[in-house]
């Protein structure tokens, strides 16, 4: 069994990357499993490679095993770009003119009175009411946008092994659909082929999310080197 580190304590992602794993003979190993808050990582790298390789090494060094960091975010079209790597914190770096979500009359002190979880979901509140607020008045076929994710793998004297992205397009609703996921998820509607009916991230069951989401796609790029150096693991010890 290969010991894997997943530098994130979003419960969201960490519930993703274990029904990645599924199958291998992976362990996935989250900061609460180690009782040690992950270090400081200061994400000031201009693309999302940049970050994720950056926490990868400095999770890889704190866990003194093979850890997978990510980085993802959303680029809209119409925005530039935006907020691409800035994403998680949108809202923060760009207040919002109005906030439409009575959940979101909270000022900073107020999120950190509210736990990292309730925070979290305070945060995406707010950065989906500016996603909202940003696009208001625009049409369909002017809403275009792609999530982008790109997962670093790094032994564990940090040096990287390896980094893959995935993306996956779609379009931003007019209003939040879904209960499930998290992040731009009930806003955002991927691109679904032939599929029947148009759902958000946030309306798909998690099997279907991480056939089209941007991180299942980056991490089945993953999978069969991890696949390898567990099976290299194995044959050493045996």
């Amino acid at each position: 069994m290969m010991d894997l580190f997943f530098g994130s304590t979003n419960p969201g992602k960490l519930r993703e990357l274990r029904r990645l794993v599924a199958g291998l003979p992976v362990r996935v190993i989250s900061p609460e499993d180690l009782g040690r808050p992950l270090p400081e990582v200061v994400e000031d790298g201009a693309t999302f490679r940049a970050n994720a390789e950056k926490k990868a090494a400095a999770f890889a060094r704190f866990a003194g095993t093979w850890a997978v960091a990510d980085d993802s975010g959303l680029c809209v079209d119409a925005l530039g770009g935006r907020p691409g790597v800035h994403s998680a914190r949108w809202s923060e770096l760009e207040p919002l003119r109005a906030s439409a979500s009575p959940a979101c009359a909270l000022g900073e002190a107020g999120l950190g009175e509210l736990g990292p979880e309730a925070s979290r979901g305070v945060r995406d509140e707010l950065n989906n009411d500016k996603l909202l607020e940003e696009l208001a008045g625009l049409p369909d076929d002017r809403r275009g946008a792609a999530y982008v994710a790109v997962l670093a793998l790094a032994r564990s004297d940090g040096t990287i092994h390896a980094a893959v992205e995935g993306a996956c397009r779609g379009r931003i609703g007019l209003a939040r659909r879904g209960q499930g996921g998290f992040g731009y998820d009930p806003l955002f509607v991927p691109e679904r082929g032939s599929g029947p009916g148009e759902l958000t991230m946030a309306e798909l069951a998690p099997e279907e999310k991480d056939a089209l989401s941007h991180r299942g796609r980056a991490f089945r790029m993953l999978r069969p080197l991890l696949g390898q150096l567990a099976f290299d693991k194995s044959e050493r010890q045996g």
